[in-house]
C-alpha cells in the first residue's frame, strides 16, 4: 500500500540552518523537497562527485588476476592520479586513430620520403601530385610541363607535375602531400601501441585504488545530497525554512525531535494541485516485496495519488514469466540459481537480496507451468515413463475436442489453441480488473463516470467473442448451439457499452456538460475501442512467445539428436548446450518485451496510471562524514597515514 504522507514546514534562525541539517540528517525521517535550487557548493560537490566516478569506472576494465596493493594515496590524489592515467591513454589512443586514418588513405601511394620533395624543390624542380577521374584523363594532354604517371586504375589516374616554378592545376585534385613518411607512420604508430601498453599496465598497478575510490564517491554522493539540501532550505532575513514529508506514521518521532532541538514545525497535509511533489512510500508484506526488484529494475514509482498494483502485478507477471519461458527446466535453472543465492548470503551471514527471492519464486512459478504442460527442454522423451509424465494437463499439451450441446463434435482443438484461448483469457480478466478498480475508485467519488467504467467492462466481454472467433477461429455461437444469441449479445454490449461511455465516461460535475463533451468526443471513444480490441489480441504474445521458445529449442534438439552416439556425441552435447543456452537468453528477453509491456502500458494504461511518482529518500546525512566509514579494513591499512577523514563543508 501507498503510505500517507504529511507535509512538515521547520522555521528556524539561519545561523542554525546547517546544525539543523545536521540533526535532520540524523533522525534519517524527512524527505526534503527539491526545488531545483542550485549553489556554488552544490555545482562543486557535483563536479567532484562525476570526477570519483569517472576514476572509479575507468580502473574497472584494468583487474588482473595478481593482487596489487594500491599505491599509498589520499581519495583525492587517487582521483587525480588515475584520471591523468586516462587522459594519457585516452590521448594515446587518439594518435593511434589519427595516424591509422593517414596511414589507411596512404597505403595505395606506397612509400617516400617527403624529405625528397623538398630537396628536389632546393634544386628547382617542383613536384605536385594531382589525382583524376576516368572520365577527365584527356585533359592531362593538355597540361604544361613534364607529367609522370604514378598510377592508373579503373578510378582514374595519378600523376605527378614536375616544374620549373611552382605552379598549381586548377582543374585536378591534389594530393597534400603529409609531413611524414608512411614508414615514419607505421613507426610513430608501433610506438604510440607500447606506450599504451605501459600506459595499461600503470592502470592495472591502480586497480586496488577502487575500494578507496568507492569509499570516497560515496561519501561525495552524502556531500552532493547534503548541499543541495542546504540550497533547497529557503532563507529569508534571519529565518530560513526547510520543506519537507513524512509518513503519517512518523509524525510522532518528528513532533519529539522538533520539542527536543526547538524548531517551530508546522504539519498539514500536502496540498492537492501539487501531489507531484510529493514522494511515494510503498509499504507491503515482505511475501509481496518480492516483485519490488522488478520495479526498482524498470524504473517505475505510482505517483502519490495513484494505484499501488502490486498484487495484482505479482499475480499477473509472474503467470507471464511461467507462460513466455514455458519449460520447465530452464524454470528450475532459474529457481536454483535464485535460491543457491539464498543460501550462499545465508552462509556468508550477509543480507539476502529480495530479488533472489524474485527469481527463486518466479522459477517456482515456470517449473509448475512447464510441469502441466509437458515441457523439459522441449523433449517429450525427457520425462517419458517418470512420474512427471502424470503430472501434464492432456488438455494443455494435447487438446481436447469440443461438442455442441446436441452432442455433435463442433472443432478439436490442438494444445496450441487451447493456451491460445486461454491467453485471450487471461487478458479479458487483466483488463477487466483495471476497469473494476475504476469503477470502484469512481463510485467511491460518487461520479457518474463509474457507470462509463461498467460501459468499458461491455464492451471487453464484447470484444472478446470477436477475438475468438475472428484470431482463434472459435465461434462461441456455434460451439454452444445458440442460433447467433451469443453473437447478438456481444454486439449488443458493445453498443450499450459505447453509449454508456459516450454518456457518463465525461462527466464530473454538470451532466450536461459532461454530456456535450461525451458526445464530441465520439471519434476518440472510436478509436479507443479499436484499441480495446488490439489490447485483447496483444495477449496472444504470451502464447506466441512461449511457442516460439518450444520451437527454437525443440529445433536444437533434432539437430543434435542424430550425433548423440558414437564419435559425434562431443558435438551433440555442444550444440544441445549452446542452443539452449541461446534459447534461454531469448526467452528472457521475451519476458522483458512481451511481459513487462502487458502491465506497464496496456493494464497501467486502463488504469490511467502514469508511474510519474519518485521513491520517498528521507535525508540521512551530517557534514561530518568519515570516508573511512564503508572502507574496507584492508584499504584502511594500506592508507592508515592518510589524512582519509574529513568534513563536508
Amino acid at each position: 500500500m501507498i503510505v500517507e504522507m504529511k507535509k512538515i514546514s521547520m522555521v528556524v534562525q539561519t545561523k542554525d540552518k546547517e546544525s539543523t541539517l545536521d540533526l535532520l540528517g540524523e533522525l534519517g525521517l524527512v524527505h526534503l523537497e527539491d526545488f531545483q535550487s542550485s549553489s556554488p557548493e552544490v555545482e562543486s560537490a557535483f563536479a567532484k562527485k562525476k570526477k570519483a566516478e569517472d576514476a572509479y569506472h575507468f580502473l574497472a576494465e584494468f583487474k588482473t588476476k595478481e593482487q596489487v596493493p594500491p599505491p599509498s594515496l589520499t581519495p583525492e590524489e587517487a582521483v587525480e592520479k588515475v584520471l591523468q592515467i586516462k587522459e594519457d591513454l585516452q590521448g594515446a589512443k587518439e594518435q593511434v586513430a589519427t595516424l591509422e586514418k593517414k596511414i589507411f588513405e596512404l597505403q595505395d601511394w606506397g612509400d617516400f620520403e617527403p624529405a625528397d620533395l623538398k630537396f628536389l624543390a632546393d634544386k628547382g624542380y617542383h613536384v605536385k601530385i594531382y589525382t583524376v577521374s576516368r572520365d577527365k584523363i584527356e585533359k592531362v594532354d593538355d597540361i604544361e610541363g613534364d607529367v609522370v604517371v604514378l598510377r592508373q586504375d579503373k578510378k582514374g589516374l595519378a600523376f605527378a607535375h614536375i616544374t620549373k616554378e611552382p605552379v598549381t592545376l586548377e582543374d585536378f585534385d591534389e594530393f597534400i602531400i603529409p609531413p611524414q613518411s608512411l614508414s615514419a607512420m607505421k613507426a610513430e604508430k608501433d610506438k604510440l601501441l607500447a606506450e599504451i601498453e605501459e600506459i595499461s599496465k600503470k592502470a592495472q598497478q591502480h586497480y586496488g585504488l577502487r575500494p578507496i575510490l568507492k569509499a570516497h564517491l560515496n561519501t561525495l554522493e552524502a556531500n552532493l545530497k547534503y548541499w543541495i539540501a542546504d540550497a533547497n532550505a529557503m532563507d529569508e532575513d534571519n529565518l530560513t525554512a526547510i520543506v519537507g514529508y513524512v509518513p503519517v506514521d512518523g509524525i510522532e518521532a518528528v513532533q519529539n525531535w522538533a520539542r527536543q532541538n526547538s524548531v517551530a514545525i508546522a504539519i498539514t497535509d500536502p496540498d492537492p494541485e501539487e501531489t507531484d511533489s510529493v514522494p511515494t512510500l510503498v509499504r507491503n508484506p515482505r511475501w509481496l516485496q518480492v516483485i519490488e526488484p522488478v520495479f526498482k529494475f524498470l524504473g517505475i514509482v505510482p505517483g502519490y495519488k495513484e494505484l499501488d498494483i502490486s498484487l495484482v502485478f505479482l499475480f499477473f507477471f509472474t503467470l507471464f514469466f511461467a507462460m513466455i519461458i514455458g519449460d520447465a527446466a530452464y524454470g528450475s535453472i532459474t529457481f536454483l540459481a535464485g535460491l543457491g543465492l539464498v543460501f550462499y548470503c545465508k552462509s556468508k551471514k550477509k543480507d539476502v537480496p529480495m530479488a533472489a527471492w524474485t527469481f527463486t519464486f518466479l522459477g517456482l512459478a515456470t517449473v509448475v507451468w512447464g510441469t502441466i504442460t509437458g515441457s523439459w527442454f522441449a523433449s517429450a522423451e525427457l520425462i517419458e515413463g517418470t512420474f512427471l509424465e502424470r503430472l501434464i494437463i492432456p488438455q494443455l499439451s494435447e487438446g481436447f475436442s469440443v461438442y455442441t450441446p446436441s452432442g455433435e463434435l463442433y472443432k478439436q482443438l490442438t494444445g496450441s489453441d487451447v493456451v491460445m484461448m486461454f491467453s485471450f483469457i487471461i487478458g479479458l480478466a487483466h483488463l477487466t480488473i483495471a476497469q473494476i478498480w475504476n469503477f470502484l475508485q469512481a463510485l467511491a467519488q460518487r461520479s457518474l463516470q463509474a457507470v462509463g467504467q461498467v460501459g468499458w467492462m461491455c464492451i471487453n466481454f464484447g470484444l472478446f467473442y470477436l477475438v475468438l472467433d475472428m484470431v482463434s477461429n472459435f465461434n462461441l455461437d456455434k460451439a454452444f448451439d445458440a442460433g447467433g444469441l451469443i453473437t447478438s449479445v456481444s454486439l449488443n454490449l458493445i453498443f450499450i457499452g459505447f453509449a454508456l461511455v459516450v454518456i457518463f465516461g465525461s462527466q464530473e460535475t454538470r451532466f450536461f456538460k459532461g454530456l456535450l463533451a461525451g458526445l464530441t468526443g465520439i471519434p476518440s471513444t472510436a478509436l479507443d475501442i479499436l484499441g480495446a480490441f488490439g489490447d485483447i489480441i496483444s495477449y496472444v504474445r504470451l502464447f506466441a512467445v512461449g511457442l516460439a521458445g518450444y520451437e527454437i529449442a525443440n529445433a536444437f534438439n533434432n539437430m543434435a539428436s542424430g550425433l548423440l552416439s558414437g564419435k559425434t556425441f562431443i558435438f551433440g552435447v555442444l550444440i544441445l548446450l549452446v542452443g539452449h543456452t541461446f534459447n534461454f537468453v531469448l526467452c528472457y528477453l521475451g519476458v522483458l518485451v512481451h511481459g513487462i509491456r502487458l502491465k506497464t502500458l496496456e493494464f497501467s494504461g486502463r488504469l490511467g496510471m502514469q508511474w510519474s511518482g519518485h521513491e520517498y529518500s528521507p535525508f540521512n546525512v551530517r557534514r561530518d562524514i568519515s570516508y573511512e566509514a564503508d572502507m574496507p579494513a584492508a584499504v584502511q591499512k594500506v592508507n592508515n597515514s592518510s589524512a582519509l577523514t574529513g568534513n563536508i563543508g
